[in-house]
């Protein structure tokens, strides 16, 4: 990890103390030409915050990047996944992610791939004094009939085109329109990428997190644009 380009994100939570989306036991090694981030199994959790219970590990740029208030910028990675004794007809019980966020707002505009399925994550995240429970919303998406075939391990290529002027946003996979969102309730000004090892299950109000079982997974990233 070049650690002048990127970070572990960490949230404050009040005296004194951090959550860090970080995993004890994580894997960093190089592979087919980009880098390659394991948690098996994963263990990381919260049991009353549904932000912080998600990612298991989590690096974000330590930049933001501008977005052009006019015309479409474009965000781009090529990303291979496997998990291992996930739910492999659920996105949401482990997957890698290509992250695309504006923090200030707290928009996202996810790839996710769990080397068997991929979706896309279009987000606006539940933030104190930024958003409330009217204005939060997380949509996952598949997208069956975009021909795309995946594997485990095999990487794609993801783009994320965002035009603020237009209130878009578009999701790509190997140059074919995956997913697209309209009236995008903000304009977004700057972005920050990130990539990492995720679960997405709402935190019980009875059990707490119910998002570990066991299971792991494996991220390939490269060529980030």
């Amino acid at each position: 990890i070049d650690r002048a380009k990127w970070k572990l994100l960490s949230f404050p939570l009040g005296n004194g103390q951090v959550w860090t989306y970080e995993e004890p036991m994580a894997k960093l090694e190089p592979r087919e030409g980009g880098l390659a981030l394991t948690v098996d199994p994963f263990t990381r959790k919260h049991d009353q915050v549904h932000m912080f219970d998600d990612p298991k590990q989590l690096y974000v740029s330590t930049r933001p990047f501008p977005v052009s208030p006019t015309g479409t910028t474009v965000f781009e990675v090529e990303m291979g996944a496997e998990t291992y004794r996930s739910n492999a007809e659920d996105i949401r019980d482990a997957f890698a992610g290509f992250i695309t966020l504006e923090l200030a707002t707290g928009m996202v505009f996810d790839f996710v791939s769990t080397g068997r399925k991929i979706g896309a994550i279009y987000e606006r995240l539940l933030i104190p004094g930024i958003t409330d429970e009217k204005t939060a919303f997380t949509y996952l998406i598949e997208s069956p009939f975009a021909g795309i075939n995946t594997a485990p391990g095999k990487v794609h290529h993801y783009s994320v085109r965002l035009n603020p002027e237009e209130r878009r946003a578009e999701w790509y996979v190997d140059s074919r329109p995956f997913f697209k969102a309209e009236h995008v309730p903000v304009a977004t000004r700057e972005i920050t990428l990130g990539f990492g090892l995720f679960t997405l299950k709402p935190v019980h109000p009875a059990k707490g997190s119910v998002s570990i079982h066991g299971q792991g997974g494996t991220g390939v990233w490269r060529n980030f644009k």
